[in-house]
């Protein structure tokens, strides 16, 4: 969950001729009518009345103000067990991926795919925001479902590593749609006040799947293959997911039965339908910046891997590339565009530019120490690979845990910036400052596992309280968009936090390594630096080469948890711009949690 708006006024959509302007007249009239007649019919049913502006965000609150109460706990009982299904296939993604890398292992296309699926994973989000307001949560899950499991379909049968690296972007594509749209689901039917517990709850499979997972990918492997790991969800994901569609939309009829929401014809043609969508949708803007965040990310992920260098024409011409296009896009919004994309009154409220950058500052730390943690403590403690893994899942445990907690504090106290402040972010530095100390062989396990909790339980509150800040600072209509643009920051900052990590890794391991080594065995330091924790661990505990190999871990750690506690620290001042929200305020009509 490192993981996002109040209405802006639209400028004047297609230009019609004076005929076709008097029937829309005519047409707005007449919707203006039966919209008013529908709200009068709403507050004598239920005294509440539809606020929200937008075609998909009337959509919803008509249906939680046709559904029960039942209904509702049904619901998250569902969006529940479709978060658990995400979570399950994730983790066991991360455990066969390795199988079907070995089948491409001479393919440089599928380190690409890794890096493209991440960032346009985490940029497409913005369009998908606008999917949710315009045409509907219902739509958008169905649209997203069918890109996920074509990208699954895709990987299960590729032959080559061209499809496999098609099919990965299309995965994490539909993958992080999915999980934001189930995210706006909990928005649209939970109370503020409710909203942080109902958030953090359903992040709660990640603590199941952390083991079963591995397990259930192995199983895979031995009875099978890892293309069978992929294949048997294009048959679950259709069954899990799409009954959520079918739910909201059978209810959206409802609510048409009722009287609460009517369906109003536009009166367009196709081709004015094309020309209205591209204007309302401001495709060119979202073009635009999806193309500047793209070539401002992708060279610092292609430099993590490895794949370019940070002097070279490549690199340099993509950042300039994209720095020119921000501009560009911010001409376009100004000056041509008829809708924008954004709703940039919300982003110059302190609140939102706080919760913002402390999504990439939190990220951004995050991703400094923990890109080589899994190999450090396996190295350094001589760990095996579950006990490993097992080490690298306490962040998820440790905040999926804290976090319903930390939502029942605010559901009591009605209040979430000075536990974020005064507690969880000092937590947190605390958590980053211990492991500059603890991070060699001479110091227990036991005491990185401490530090771990320590990061967990501050993440888990201030991902909470992040997502909080941004959700109470917007209207109903500007939830999907907030939610949308905090992820872009998070993966801003992990993909810095992902470049950090790399230049320390790469300056800090052989200078360290080679001081270190005896003077027999200095020669084999590239062999030892670039074979991995596969080659450093064929060496004894206890002999010269080891130690070696360990003191240069953990220098390398310590140069990165000291970054972590320097960028973290930042937060400081994000969090106290924060307004001290009080979450006991209605924001959605209808039966809600």
């Amino acid at each position: 969950m490192f993981g996002q708006s109040a209405s802006n006024p639209s400028k004047q959509g297609a230009q019609f001729t004076s005929s076709q302007a008097g029937t829309m007249l005519d047409q707005d009239s007449s919707a203006a009518e039966v919209r008013s007649s529908n709200e009068k019919q709403n507050e004598e049913m239920t005294g509440e009345a539809i606020t929200g502006e937008a075609t998909g965000v009337k959509k919803a609150e008509a249906v939680v103000l046709a559904w029960s109460k039942n209904t509702v706990w049904a619901i998250y009982a569902w969006i529940w067990l479709c978060f658990f299904m995400l979570a399950f296939h994730s983790s066991i993604g991360l455990n066969v991926i390795v199988n079907a890398y070995a089948n491409f292992n001479t393919a440089p296309e599928i380190s690409t795919a890794a890096i493209l699926a991440t960032v346009v994973g985490g940029v497409v989000k913005l369009p998908i925001a606008k999917i949710l307001n315009i045409w509907g949560r219902a739509e958008a899950l169905t649209i997203f479902t069918c890109i996920f499991l074509l990208g699954i379909i895709i990987l299960a049968a590729c032959d080559g590593p061209d499809g496999f690296a098609a099919g990965y972007v299309l995965y994490w594509v539909g993958y992080n749609a999915i999980f934001l749209i189930l995210d706006v689901f909990i928005a649209d039917t939970s109370g503020l006040k409710n909203r942080a517990f109902a958030f953090a709850f359903v992040s709660t499979p990640f603590i199941c799947t952390a083991f079963t997972g591995p397990l259930a990918a192995q199983s895979f492997l031995s009875m099978t293959t890892w293309r069978w790991a992929y294949g048997a969800f294009a048959i679950i994901f259709p069954c899990a997911l799409l009954p959520l569609a079918v739910v909201f939309k059978f209810y959206e009829k409802k609510a048409q039965k009722m009287g609460l929401y009517q369906k109003v014809k536009s009166g367009r043609t196709w081709t004015q339908s094309v020309v209205h969508y591209t204007h309302e949708f401001d495709v060119i803007g979202a073009l635009l910046l999806m193309a500047t965040f793209i070539l401002l990310l992708l060279p610092f992920s292609l430099a993590t891997y490895g794949r370019a260098q940070y002097g070279s024409a490549t690199f340099i011409a993509m950042l300039v590339i994209g720095f020119c296009l921000f501009f560009v896009f911010v001409a376009w919004e100004k000056f041509f565009a008829r809708k924008q994309f954004i709703q940039y009154d919300l982003l110059k409220q302190r609140t939102v530019l706080g919760a913002c950058v402390l999504s990439a500052v939190l990220n951004l730390g995050y991703a400094a120490w923990d890109l080589y943690f899994l190999n450090f403590v396996m190295v350094v403690y001589d760990l095996s690979v579950s006990d490993a893994g097992y080490m690298n899942q306490i962040y998820n445990i440790g905040s999926c845990f804290c976090a319903p907690l930390f939502g029942l504090y605010i559901r009591q106290t009605k209040h979430f910036k000075n536990a974020c402040l005064f507690f969880a972010l000092p937590l947190m530095i605390l958590g980053s400052g211990l492991m500059v100390h603890f991070r060699g062989e001479g110091d227990g396990i036991g005491y990185i596992v401490m530090c771990q909790i320590f990061i967990a339980f501050a993440g888990g509150m201030l991902v909470i309280g992040q997502d909080m800040a941004v959700m109470a600072a917007a209207d109903h209509d500007g939830v999907p968009m907030m939610l949308s643009i905090l992820g872009l920051f998070a993966s801003l900052g992990g993909a810095a936090g992902n470049t950090v990590a790399s230049a320390i890794y790469a300056n800090v391991f052989p200078s360290t390594l080679v001081s270190n080594l005896p003077a027999e065995a200095k020669a084999d330091w590239m062999d030892i630096y670039l074979g991995g924790y596969l080659t450093q661990m064929t060496y004894p505990m206890g002999s010269e080469i080891r130690t070696a190999i360990n003191l240069a871990w953990g220098d390398t750690q310590k140069y990165s948890c000291i970054a972590t506690t320097a960028v973290v620290a930042l937060g400081l001042p994000c969090i106290a711009i924060w307004r001290n929200v009080n979450v006991d305020k209605k924001q959605v009509p209808g039966t809600v949690f």
